[in-house]
């Protein structure tokens, strides 16, 4: 996790540089099961295009959640991200992507 050196702020990050350290591979095959599993009716068919844009959603998801539990980390001067560290931005993380 790299400190951003624009900034004078001791609780910043560098966002490209937590980005490229986030490798997430999000198959479209296991957001597919899971929706299926969820619908109500069996009729119910998922396109192409609407499994594209859950699975973009889904890295963008991904994405910000390492973020935000990179800055926790960051306030707490550790110099790793933890499960504790995801649960504390877990509750706004919810409220932001409802």
């Amino acid at each position: 996790m790299a400190r951003n050196s624009n900034e004078n702020d001791e609780d910043s990050i560098d966002p490209a540089s937590v980005t490229s350290n986030v490798k997430h591979t999000i198959k479209q095959d296991v957001i597919k099961e899971l929706l299926n599993g969820s619908f109500q009716d069996n009729k119910t068919k998922l396109g192409n295009d609407a499994l594209s844009l859950v699975v973009e959603v889904a890295k963008c998801l991904v994405t910000e959640t390492c973020l935000r539990a990179s800055t926790h980390a960051l306030r707490e001067s550790c110099d790793r991200v933890d499960i504790e560290h995801i649960e504390k931005c877990l509750p706004q993380l919810m409220l932001d992507f409802p």
